[in-house]
């Protein structure tokens, strides 16, 4: 069973208004990762929006390893913004132990689970400081730490690491790729980057623009074990898998 479905997904901000999504249909199997690519336009982030429960859609179903959970926020989905969004007058370990707050851990277990995994993300030392004293590559650790101390099973990632230099997005790629791998997560990743759909992905789909439809489903298979996104762009298949993507997006219609 797919641990996440997204069936028929349709979105109108108003009655009369434009559409922004047309019976977007995907899954995400356990342990999956699954990019999301397409134009601007296309009406990604409004897509993560309603699979977080954030956002109602007009038509469709969020279903969670077959149950039903459209409108509804879930502590079994993490959600990852563009922006890391951390709180600058809570210091890093408060930040970072946010969520399970939210949940209803009492602050003391909570500061307790969050500072175990600092260490994990070469975050260690850095627990009372404040996200002032932390590069943009630490907070996006953090951001992601705040996520994943709650276990979710599946999380939303936004183009998370859009707005960072290309060295550190890689490496923070490939920290990334080897915990959900570690950690047997399902991810859903959206980026206008194919080449990190490429070395990223299980499986990318294609959306079109305005309104944001599906257009074509890729499997991604590379020959190699590795992480390391350097490495896993040497993979022979990667231009074919690159062409494929380039090709569908190139096929769908932009924006009016």
């Amino acid at each position: 069973m797919s641990v996440l479905d997204i069936a028929g997904i349709s979105k109108r901000y108003t009655e009369d208004g434009p559409q922004v999504l047309k019976d977007v249909s995907f899954r995400a199997e356990k342990n999956e990762f699954v990019t999301i690519v397409g134009p601007s336009g296309c009406g990604k982030s409004t897509l993560f929006n309603i699979v977080a429960g954030l956002l109602p859609p007009s038509r469709g179903e969020v279903r969670l390893d077959g149950e039903v959970v459209t409108g509804t926020t879930t502590p079994h989905i993490g959600y990852v913004l563009q922006k890391d969004l951390l709180f600058p007058w809570l210091t890093v370990l408060d930040n970072v132990g946010l969520g399970l707050e939210i949940q209803g851990m009492r602050r003391r277990e909570a500061r307790e689970r969050a500072r175990s995994i600092f260490a994990a993300y070469n975050l260690e030392g850095y627990e009372d400081k404040y996200p002032s004293a932390l590069s943009g590559g630490m907070r996006q650790r953090a951001a992601l730490m705040r996520t994943l101390v709650t276990d979710p099973d599946v999380i939303l990632m936004d183009e998370a690491y859009k707005a960072l230099d290309y060295p550190l997005k890689i490496q923070l790629e490939s920290e990334l790729l080897e915990t959900v791998r570690e950690r047997g997560k399902t991810v859903v990743f959206v980026t206008h980057d194919i080449e990190e759909a490429v070395t990223l992905s299980d499986r990318v789909y294609v959306l079109k623009a305005r309104p944001g439809e599906v257009v074509n489903e890729i499997p991604i298979s590379l020959t190699t074990d590795s992480t390391r996104i350097d490495q896993r762009r040497l993979a022979s298949e990667f231009n074919d898998y690159y062409e494929a993507i380039w090709t569908s997006i190139g096929r769908a219609p932009l924006a009016a």
